[in-house]
């Protein structure tokens, strides 16, 4: 079965080279690296945590956009923590998206979240959505 790339919608989050926004494969799209980084890249991150959560579940929206999926399409989701610490505050966003019926979700902490030595993401999202 032949993958298709998926590319974010405008205004979503740009990858570097050798990175794609997205997978179609088999049924599923497949998503990783999305950080909270607004527009302006790795230098436009908010320091705080609650705020990166919401921009990244909001760049997850711009690319699941792109391949005509919603939210409600999310089945898995693998959370990246820098710091279990942040555990808590990224919860009360997810909760904030998935208020009902959430995705599978399972987290681990890592050396580095980041793209960058001495970048500021607290966490980085892999994510898995049925592709309509």
């Amino acid at each position: 079965m032949p993958k298709e790339i998926v590319h974010a919608a405008p205004g979503g989050p740009t990858h570097g080279a050798g990175m794609v926004a997205g997978v179609k494969a088999g049924g599923f799209l497949y998503f990783s690296a999305i950080r909270g980084y607004g527009s302006g890249g790795p230098r436009s991150i908010s320091p705080d945590t609650k705020e990166q959560a919401r921009q990244a579940f909001e760049n997850l929206r711009l690319l699941l956009g792109g391949a005509n999926a919603t939210l409600d399409d999310v089945v898995h989701v693998t959370l990246y923590l820098h710091d279990l610490k942040y555990r808590t505050e990224f919860h009360e966003v997810w909760m904030e998206y998935f208020p009902k019926d959430p995705p599978a979700r399972i987290a681990f902490q890592v050396a580095d979240a980041n793209t960058q030595p001495g970048g500021s993401a607290h966490f980085v999202l892999d994510v898995v959505a049925y592709a309509p």
